[in-house]
């Protein structure tokens, strides 16, 4: 999941603390995840973005080094590839009904957030089974 398609799944009003992690995780993965970094991600204001740090360093999913910048935890980064596993089940699944891809996608990043990992591992075994019908569904 990139910065940019979750940012296109919820508006701003909407960032839970989900998002900041998934946000520190893929600034991570493209150098150092700063706070200044993260909060232009968000399109929040760096006091914010440093209270939602705060709060993740706290349940300990990040560490925040100050100017050294954050790191995601073992915790943390177990979390973000629950929700990714979600967002690319979800998504799959919209796109096999017919659903738009952008449309998909974005629906994908709402529900990610909220759906419970069992359900998750229900619909990835209908998604495999759907793959399996495509002749019927096109």
């Amino acid at each position: 999941m990139d910065l940019a398609s979750m940012r296109r799944g919820h508006e701003v009003k909407d960032v839970r603390p989900e998002h900041y992690l998934e946000a520190i995780y893929a600034l991570s993965k493209e150098g150092r995840a700063t706070l200044s970094a993260l909060a232009e991600a968000l399109g929040v204001k760096p006091s914010s973005a440093q209270k939602m740090v705060r709060r993740l360093e706290e349940q300990g999913y990040v560490v925040y080094k100050g100017r050294g910048g954050i790191e995601i935890t073992q915790r943390g980064r177990e979390l973000v590839d629950r929700l990714n596993k979600s967002h690319r089940t979800l998504a799959e699944l919209f796109k096999l009904i017919g659903v738009e891809e952008e449309l998909a996608e974005a629906e994908a990043e709402k529900l990610e957030h909220v759906i419970d990992p069992k359900v998750v591992e229900r619909l990835a075994k209908l998604v495999e089974a759907l793959k399996g019908m495509r002749h019927v569904l096109a």
